[in-house]
């Protein structure tokens, strides 16, 4: 079912209007339009003041400075016991907030720069330390040596003649008081080690600088220390990084426990502001007023005029606008069904929200749907199991939305697969009749009963879709469109001649009704040909032979339920056709679980398809746009 709408007009003094948007924010039942796209409203856009503009600059800038706070401090408490901080309901928001932010911030910033700086050291540090090591069987004594420096270079293997050519330059330029050393790091890299005296440090950093040559750059804290006591200094320096690491992240969590809560509720209300001043470039203003045109349910207008006209005054004017053809076409849509069938909506949108004057098939997706499900798996034992599923799956997703429906779906579906399992006496296949289980009505596995599994399956389809049809008449006639009830028509009257025609086949009608089966029937044709045009002595036929395809796509409800029996029974029957017990055991259960698996999600595609391709098409217009009014972030 969808909400009657109403389309109001709010008019006041340019004073109220920032109490107005905020009571109309706080009230959320009105979706504001676009009064660019009203064409019957005379009212130019609404401009925006200077001050205006900069509030919303700033609004802007601190609510991206608290989203950056917010994912550092969520990261931080990631595998930490979450714990809400008591939030204070600052009066003023904005500059709460942001004495908040600016106290924060540099907490942050000091703990993350740390933090990254630390990392990379445990990063690097390693490197440093495994190449220290293979290169100290050939450090130099004279590297130990107070009065002298050492400085390490990195060439790759092609290019090691670079290290001739520098230690001859090195000699010269100590006047051969240099010491050198080289060896392989890898198979890539050669190190080579320079020792000289602490006069030539500057002019050896020239000449590395000048050569352009890849240097062993330790840490500045061990920078100057001999090889050996710079490599216990890195292990040393290994060791407490995670220490020092781990408080800070201590610190971090300690932050987000006491501020992430209190973030949060300043973002929400922050972005509260925001939109109330976004939502201003939809109103439109004269020179002393203001006036905005929204979408509003019927049932609701009374309320909001008595709110307004209570919160901001009696100079505020709401009012309802008369509906022309054009906006009932562009009404938005919200839909209200009754709690069982609320879960099916989500369904509904995945297809297409219903026009605003169309029918909405929530409530025969909730009848039918299940049914359809419960008659393909129909099992005690599967539909029991993926009861608790289910069950589990709520607790586990408590948010509403479409993952939740569906899973509500689900379980509504294993309901009925309970109850057509008694019908059948199936419990996981043929192990009900084990312990005694019997069929209520017929063992659809039975060879004696497929056809009628099949005729049911098959009356179903007729049912499902002159339901349709019905429908689509109705809809046809309510908008008055001679092209949708010839061919709606047609269907449903060539429908009822083939039923006609298929009565007396089986001997359910006398014979004396065949002749008007036929001439029924070729009614229907000609009544669903004539909105085709001089081709539709071709295509009327062929769309009446696609109805009846429709009708026998209904046999896949009892195919997929005999395939999960058979998978079922063969599960059964493998516990005692291999020599182990326990291997036939396992195998049987691996077995039941595909089916249980296949269970749940074959019946739904299927159920599905049978709504959206064989039964919506009868009757069914989608493209409705949304309901979306302009409510809190907090509702």
């Amino acid at each position: 079912m969808k909400l009657k709408m109403a389309r109001i007009q709010v008019i006041g003094l340019k004073s109220q209007l920032m109490p107005t948007v905020r009571a109309i924010h706080a009230l959320g039942c009105i979706q504001i339009e676009d009064l660019s796209e009203a064409v019957d409203i005379s009212a130019r856009p609404l401009h925006l003041d200077r001050e205006t503009l900069h509030k919303r600059e700033a609004l802007t800038y601190l609510i991206a400075k608290i989203e950056g706070l917010i994912s550092t401090l969520s990261a931080a408490q990631v595998g930490t016991p979450k714990q809400e901080a008591e939030i204070s309901q600052d009066f003023d928001i904005y500059e709460a907030s942001r004495a908040g932010v600016d106290t924060l911030i540099p907490q942050v910033q000091r703990l993350v720069t740390r933090r990254a700086k630390l990392e990379a050291e445990q990063s690097s540090l390693p490197r440093y330390e495994t190449t220290l090591r293979k290169l100290l069987p050939i450090v130099p004594a004279a590297a130990h040596e107070p009065k002298n420096v050492f400085v390490g270079v990195l060439v790759g293997r092609a290019h090691i003649w670079v290290l001739d050519a520098v230690a001859e330059e090195v000699l010269k330029l100590s006047g051969g008081r240099a010491e050198m050393a080289s060896e392989d790091i890898d198979k890539t890299t050669r190190a080579m080690l320079i020792v000289v005296p602490r006069e030539f440090a500057a002019d050896l950093e020239k000449l590395l600088g000048r050569e352009d040559i890849s240097r062993l750059r330790l840490p500045d804290e061990i920078a100057d220390q001999p090889p050996d006591t710079a490599v216990l200094a890195l292990s040393n320096r290994l060791a407490t990084i995670p220490r020092e690491l781990a408080a800070i992240n201590a610190e971090l969590v300690s932050l987000a426990n006491t501020w992430l809560s209190r973030l949060r509720w300043w973002r929400t209300c922050l972005r509260d502001q925001l939109d109330e001043i976004d939502i201003l470039s939809d109103f439109g203003e004269t020179d002393q007023t203001f006036v905005l045109v929204g979408w509003i349910p019927e049932r609701d207008v009374a309320h909001v005029q008595n709110k307004l006209a209570a919160i901001v005054g009696e100079g505020v004017i709401t009012q309802t606008v008369s509906l022309s053809a054009v906006d009932r076409q562009q009404a938005p849509v919200a839909m209200v069904n009754p709690t069982p069938a609320r879960p099916f909506q989500s369904l509904v949108r995945l297809f297409s929200l219903p026009r605003y004057e169309g029918i909405d098939p929530t409530i025969l997706m909730a009848v039918f749907l299940p049914l359809f499900f419960g008659m393909i798996l129909g099992d005690i034992g599967y539909g029991a199991l993926l009861l608790l599923l289910c069950l589990y799956g709520l607790r586990l997703f408590p948010e509403p939305g479409t993952r939740r429906d569906i899973i509500k779906v689900l379980a509504i579906g294993s309901v009925w697969s309970i109850l057509f399992g008694l019908l059948y006496g199936e419990m996981f296949g043929t192990l009900g009749e084990s312990w005694g289980l019997h069929a209520l009505w017929f063992e659809r596995a039975s060879a004696e009963h497929v056809t009628s599994l099949l005729l049911l399956s098959i009356a179903v389809g007729v049912v499902h879709i002159t339901l349709g049809l019905v429908l689509g008449v109705w809809e046809a006639m309510r908008e008055r469109s001679q092209h949708l009830l010839l061919e709606r028509g047609g269907m449903l009257v060539g429908l009822i001649g083939l039923f006609l025609i298929v009565s007396v086949l089986v001997d359910w009608l006398p014979e004396g009704f065949m002749n008007p089966g036929v001439a029924v029937m070729l009614v229907g044709i000609v009544l669903l040909s004539v909105p085709l045009g001089w081709i539709g002595v071709l295509l009327g036929p062929i769309e009446f032979i696609g109805l009846i395809g429709n009708i026998l796509s209904y046999l896949r409800i009892a195919a997929i339920g005999l395939a999960s029996v058979y998978l079922a029974r063969l599960a059964n029957d493998v516990v005692g056709m291999l020599g182990s017990i326990v291997v036939g055991i396992v195998i049987a259960l691996l077995i039941h679980s595909l089916n249980l698996v296949l269970g749940a999600f074959s019946p739904t595609i299927h159920s599905l398809r049978l709504h959206y391709v064989e039964f919506f098409r009868k009757f069914y217009e989608g493209g409705g746009q949304p309901f979306e009014p302009f409510q809190s972030r907090h509702a």
